[in-house]
């Protein structure tokens, strides 16, 4: 049963399947199709060639399949892909592909939290956090379960990899290879440890993941010589990493040496944040509470 409030404006040739719920004051345009079980917050927008996949939620005053913010471009014949299972929140913005024959992807079960922006051309896997106010830029490829947090800037064509964490604020403007984690301005700090276990990584793969990044992050090699070192280890998430070097276009983010300024604000802040246990200490303070 479809459930679509009156002052909704529906299209009538955009294909609205059953279990869809329209809620007030949404626009549906002609060329939109809405799978099974999709959800259309108040004063949402879902325009141009969108489909958005089974049971995935869009927020209050969302806009989905809006025309590329290119100079010029008033129009489009490019297509969204939404999968499954995706949460869209409050005014997240979406768009088109550039091109007739192309579309803007985005996979399946992918959070995308309040104001966060998905531009043209981007290719997004599944199991993806994009925390508020982030912004992804054109033609923008992320991996599968890969974290970006608030008010994140990625520059267009930029990669991010699988299972990689994007620190907040940060700014990336080269690829990050899989199972980093980036803080400030593409710099990598270290591997998405937390990420690694959540997914289930046994120990000896991290320990492997682990001797990727300190061969080609901290021994001052130079890349070729540090993937060549790379080679010997019997890892297929480490032949990934090399991998995805090799076919890295814009280079890839990597340390960089901390001016005076990095060092007060940037570098000392977080080598304190990341060894105070805070969720530890409020148990304990909420246990004698």
């Amino acid at each position: 049963m479809k459930t679509i409030d009156k002052t909704a404006i529906v299209d009538k040739n955009a294909c609205i399947e059953e279990g869809v719920t329209i809620g007030p004051y949404a626009l549906v345009e002609k060329d939109v199709h809405l799978a099974k079980g999709v959800s259309i917050g108040p004063y949402a927008h879902i325009k141009g060639k969108t489909y958005l996949g089974e049971s995935t939620s869009v927020g209050t005053g969302a806009v989905v399949g809006e025309v590329p913010q290119m100079l010029g471009m008033r129009q489009t014949e490019g297509k969204l892909y939404v999968g499954k299972n995706n949460i869209i929140r409050e005014y997240v913005t979406i768009h088109t592909a550039t091109k007739a024959n192309c579309s803007t992807t985005i996979g399946n079960n992918n959070f995308l939290m309040g104001f966060s922006h998905i531009a043209h051309d981007c290719r997004l896997a599944d199991n993806i956090v994009v925390c508020n106010g982030s912004l992804l830029a054109g033609c923008v490829e992320v991996g599968e379960g890969a974290f970006i947090s608030g008010c994140v800037v990625v520059h267009q064509f930029a990669r991010i990899g699988k299972l990689a964490m994007i620190g907040g604020l940060s700014r990336v403007n080269q690829d990050v290879a899989p199972f980093m984690m980036v803080v400030g301005d593409s710099r990598v700090w270290g591997i998405n440890l937390v990420g690694l276990r959540r997914a289930s990584f046994a120990r000896d793969e991290i320990k492997k993941i682990k001797q990727a990044y300190r061969l080609l992050y901290r021994k001052g090699l130079p890349l070729k010589e540090a993937l060549s070192q790379l080679e010997p280890i019997d890892s297929k998430n480490v032949k990934e990493i090399s991998l995805f070097i090799l076919s890295s276009k814009r280079g890839i983010s990597g340390p960089k040496k901390s001016s005076l300024w990095d060092k007060l604000f940037l570098d000392y802040p977080y080598f304190v944040r990341s060894k105070i246990l805070t969720y530890d200490r409020f148990l304990k303070i909420r246990k004698n509470a």
